[in-house]
């Protein structure tokens, strides 16, 4: 059906309507013609291209054709190929056996031949390196070789029973050798026979008999140096540390053995076995320190101090006011129970830390010795793991780390005992020197703490020093605070009328160097100290933290996640005393308010209140003349005063803090604000009213 089939061609409209449509299809065609012609070169040139690559893939595919019966070809070769070089491997496999073999029966008849003579020359060295020769050979290999060559065999047979029982004697005349060697003391030679056990096959049983040998020299030595450690230490002038040097000598000289005997055993016995020499060391290292450990605890006089520090702890559990605890505990029945001075133990205490640094020391150098040598044994990972384990079980489980286990709790029991005392007595021989803020007890108190969380570090344990830090603040929050409280909680005396009379009589008692005058007076003077002292024990306890917080991390570089986290949530421990103490202070502040500052400020706004005051509602929320008037009567005050031009302080502030000072500020400014703004409004109120 065309355009024109539905139209009536009767009229000129109808036809020239068609003529119209006609001509607009007619266009259209000749512009896609236009189009289709303007893209006829891009097409050629397409098409060209396809020619092209339709040739190339032509070429392509015949190379292909031709690559791939090449690569079969070479397939071919390579399979042919393959097949003889491993036919050549087999063949030149099997001649190297038979050349090994052919050597073995020339060495397994020289080994015959030499053996015999080496030991008759007692020429033992060669001997057993004719014996780790013939160890090394297959047996059954030589033997079916033997069958195999006609008239070898009978030679062959006589080549083992000579060296098989030049074996069986070799290790008879090394074992009698080895210990005459002992009996004599001769080093030389007990270190010729050790070398000709591994020789001989008999690696462990080398071993097992020069590590007992090391062990009873070990054993004299040490014996000697302990009866001799307090005559070494009178002379040296170190009678105080005499079993601490004893303990160091002795671990030294076990250490020293497997340093010296390292290269030895590495090179005549291979990796692997520095363990099994230790596995006997420790035994006798252990029996040694046993030894030490008793004369330590006997001549110390260890026991009988411990019995007496758990008495007394155990008594201060029992005790309700911390006071008792300075001097003698008398007893009902009227006797007396002498207390032990901190000075007593405190050198005890030094000797035991630097025991139990060189237990930590020992392990340290051994495990790493050890575990050297075990890395070096092999390349099987499951191994060189079971036998790292077998060493820390070894180390772990020894008399001695049970022995520097008890070290360390009886070190702690004294340092403990010793830190409370020296706390107690610090506090019970407070002085206040004239014209100082603090009393003595304060710079005494942190010193006792600070030397013994110092003293913890050289014990090298992250657990007893995190006991030790416990223990201060602990001591801190028990003792000391509660020194400061029982001061505190007595408030600030107002037996004067007025406190400019107070302040007359404080001051007139310091211009002489003492105080004079009533209870009273010194009532005052001492709650201030004890305020003061509340208040720069927050200071020193930062100051501590943060020194303690360096020196551990300088003293144990090489902690691991678990000891860094219970070091800190130690230290935190004295972050919570700091608190405490803030609050101590706040507390004394109160105090102070309520009994100095209280009834001072009242009769000034009393005095400011009398006045007439026609008050609008501008001036009602300016507070200048209120604050202007309270700053004249500030100024005047003899008690509370500041003075602007000198810059020097007055009154109770000569004998408080800075800090302490604008807290007064603060609590006089809002008393003075707060009262008068009350009762302003509350008459204002009532004008309204």
């Amino acid at each position: 059906m065309t355009l024109t089939s539905d139209i009536d061609f009767s009229s000129s409209e109808n036809v020239n309507k068609i003529l119209y449509i006609i001509k607009f299809e007619e266009e259209n065609l000749n512009h896609n013609l236009n189009d289709l012609l303007a893209k006829q070169c891009k097409i050629e040139a397409y098409m060209a291209g396809i020619n092209k690559g339709i040739a190339r893939m032509n070429r392509i595919i015949n190379d292909t054709k031709k690559l791939d019966c090449q690569i079969a070809h070479t397939a071919n070769l390579v399979t042919s190929v393959s097949a003889k070089v491993r036919r050549l491997d087999l063949a030149r496999s099997r001649a190297s056996d038979s050349q090994q073999r052919v050597h073995d029966l020339i060495d397994l008849q020289l080994c015959g031949q030499g053996v015999t003579t080496a030991i008759v020359e007692e020429d033992y060295e060669v001997a057993a390196g004719h014996i780790n020769r013939f160890l090394a050979m297959d047996l059954q290999l030589l033997k079916r070789t033997a069958d195999d060559v006609q008239g070898s065999e009978s030679s062959i047979t006589e080549s083992v029973r000579i060296l098989e029982s030049g074996a069986i004697e070799m290790r008879e005349i090394t074992v009698r050798r080895f210990e005459e060697a002992v009996k004599k003391d001769d080093l030389a030679s007990v270190e010729r026979f050790f070398k000709i056990f591994p020789l001989l096959g008999h690696h462990m049983e080398g071993i097992e008999k020069f590590s007992k040998y090391i062990c009873t020299k070990l054993a004299a030595k040490n014996q000697k140096e302990l009866r001799n450690a307090m005559d070494i230490a009178k002379a040296d002038k170190r009678v105080h540390l005499a079993y601490a040097d004893a303990m160091t000598s002795l671990l030294e000289n076990s250490a020293r053995v497997i340093e010296v005997n390292q290269p030895i055993v590495e090179a005549y016995y291979g990796h692997g076995y520095l363990l099994d020499m230790l596995t006997i060391l420790q035994r006798q290292c252990d029996v040694d320190v046993k030894n030490l450990i008793n004369e330590f605890v006997k001549n110390r006089q260890i026991d009988r101090r411990k019995k007496l520090v758990n008495e007394i702890f155990s008594r201060n559990s029992n005790s309700c006011s911390a006071t008792s605890n300075l001097g003698h505990y008398r007893m009902n029945s009227g006797g007396a129970i002498e207390k032990l001075s901190p000075k007593d133990i405190d050198a005890t205490i030094v000797e035991i830390t630097i025991m139990h640094s060189r237990v930590e020391l020992y392990f340290r150098f051994m495990k790493r010795r050890v575990a050297m040598d075990i890395e070096e044994c092999s390349d099987d990972c499951n191994t060189i793991n079971d036998k790292l384990q077998n060493l820390n079980n070894l180390l772990q489980n020894s008399d001695l780390r049970r022995h520097a286990q008890e070290l360390l709790g009886t070190y702690l029991l004294f340092e403990r005992y010793f830190m409370e005392e020296s706390v107690l007595k610090a506090i019970g021989l407070d002085v206040h020197d004239s014209g100082q803020l603090s009393s003595s007890m304060v710079d005494d108190v942190f010193f006792i703490l600070r030397k013994s969380i110092r003293r913890s570090l050289t014990s090298m344990s992250v657990n007893g020093t995190c006991a030790v830090i416990n223990n201060a603040a602990a001591c801190l929050d028990h003792d000391f605070v509660n020194a400061l409280k029982s001061h505190l909680q007595q408030g600030y005396p107002s037996g004067y009328i007025d406190l400019a009379q107070a302040y007359s009589a404080i001051q007139n008692s310091l211009q002489q160097g003492k105080i004079h005058s009533s209870d009273n007076e010194k009532a005052r003077v001492n709650f201030l100290v004890y305020l003061n002292n509340a208040d720069i024990s927050t200071e020193y306890i930062d100051t501590l933290w943060r020194t303690m917080e360096q020196e551990i991390a300088g003293a144990y570089p090489s902690m691991t996640m678990v000891e860094k986290q219970l070091i800190e949530s130690c230290l935190s421990e004295l972050k919570s005393v700091r608190d405490t103490l803030k609050a101590c202070v706040d507390f004394g502040m109160q105090q102070l308010k309520s009994s100095a500052i209280n009834p001072r400020l009242h009769p000034w706004v009393d005095q400011y209140l009398t006045h007439k005051h026609q008050l609008t509602e501008m001036s009602c929320w300016c507070a200048i003349p209120i604050t202007m008037w309270c700053l004249s009567q500030m100024k005047r005050d003899p008690i509370l005063s500041y003075s602007v031009y000198k810059w020097r302080p007055r009154g109770l502030k000569c004998l408080m803090l800075p800090c302490s000072v604008r807290c007064i500020y603060k609590i006089k400014t809002s008393v003075i604000i707060c009262h008068c703004m009350h009762q302003c409004i509350l008459n204002m109120s009532l004008l309204c009213i």
